[in-house]
């Protein structure tokens, strides 16, 4: 299945890098069990080449990222606190619990009514 995954705000373009100010919902898949942090406070870098080919990123609009693109081995740093200090991520973790369910089968009355 593909399709796009929306992560945060691209803040800047530098070469082959993208720089996202992300959500703390993103924060907590790639590191769980963070306390929460103000959005727009963590900063993730990661290579151009992870973002949607019909979304490119574009500074001060969302990034989305190629689901078919995490699923191998994608890596990025982040920078949780905006500080300066960034660690590894693997960002197959935002992969965990999204993939979209199928429609739920609406239940069919128990009966129609009868006029007599």
């Amino acid at each position: 299945m593909t399709y796009d995954i929306g992560i945060g705000v691209c803040s800047g373009i530098e070469g082959n890098t993208v720089v996202v100010s992300l959500d703390s919902a993103i924060v907590s898949k790639l590191i769980p069990n963070q306390p929460w942090r103000k959005s727009g406070t963590s900063v993730l870098r990661l290579r151009n080449s992870l973002c949607s080919s019909k979304r490119p990123p574009q500074v001060g609009d969302e990034v989305y990222l190629e689901r078919a693109a995490l699923t191998r081995t994608a890596t990025a740093t982040l920078d949780l606190f905006g500080n300066g200090d960034p660690v590894a991520v693997e960002l197959i973790q935002l992969l965990t619990d999204l993939d979209p369910q199928p429609p739920v089968a609406v239940a069919a009355g128990k009966g129609r009514s009868r006029r007599w």
